[in-house]
């Protein structure tokens, strides 16, 4: 019974910890994305491109960004989540923390094969730790901190995309 309830606690944390993730990343006072961005596609590629293409979709959608076969691409290449243990019990010599790092290069490319914004890397990190009282959600806390690097590297691509000075709108 208590080991229901805890279970059941933890689920509720879990869900509350989720709920401000959801509201997603909004541009700046939601402008819209400058002229020459308009109709944005992105592609990603490597093990964890596809997960990063879709949040930064999903990031310009709520925008109002509807991709367009002839707009210009966001190229996400060679993304890819590596994780490391940054904490060991001494007791037990059970690892306590992890850090994934999520790596990729961006660039965009121009509807007329131009290069508007040269190839970059993208380092973000999140930390996550190891339950070592319900090892089996060790697994979900893997996927939900996975996810939010996601959504957090979906973030910083889209501030490095519209803060770069061939995009940014000057002010009247």
């Amino acid at each position: 019974m208590i080991r229901a309830r805890q279970w059941n606690l933890w689920w509720l944390v879990a869900a509350l910890a989720l709920l401000p993730s959801g509201c997603g990343f909004h541009l700046q006072t939601g402008a819209s994305i400058p002229p020459k961005l308009t109709g944005l596609r992105v592609t990603g590629t490597g093990p964890a491109g596809g997960a990063l293409a879709q949040a930064v979709d999903r990031a310009l959608q709520r925008d109002g960004n509807h991709a367009q076969q002839g707009g210009p691409l966001l190229q996400i290449d060679n993304a890819y989540v590596s994780q490391r243990i940054i904490s060991i019990s001494p007791s037990s010599g059970v690892a306590l923390e992890f850090l994934d790092t999520l790596h990729a290069e961006i660039s965009v490319i121009g509807s007329d094969h131009k290069i508007l914004l040269a190839s970059q890397p993208l380092l973000m990190e999140n930390s996550f730790s190891y339950n070592s009282g319900n090892p089996l959600a060790t697994n979900e806390q893997q996927i939900t901190s996975q996810r939010l690097l996601m959504e957090q590297g979906a973030r910083q691509i889209l501030r490095r995309v519209l803060n770069s000075p061939g995009f940014r709108r000057q002010a009247p």
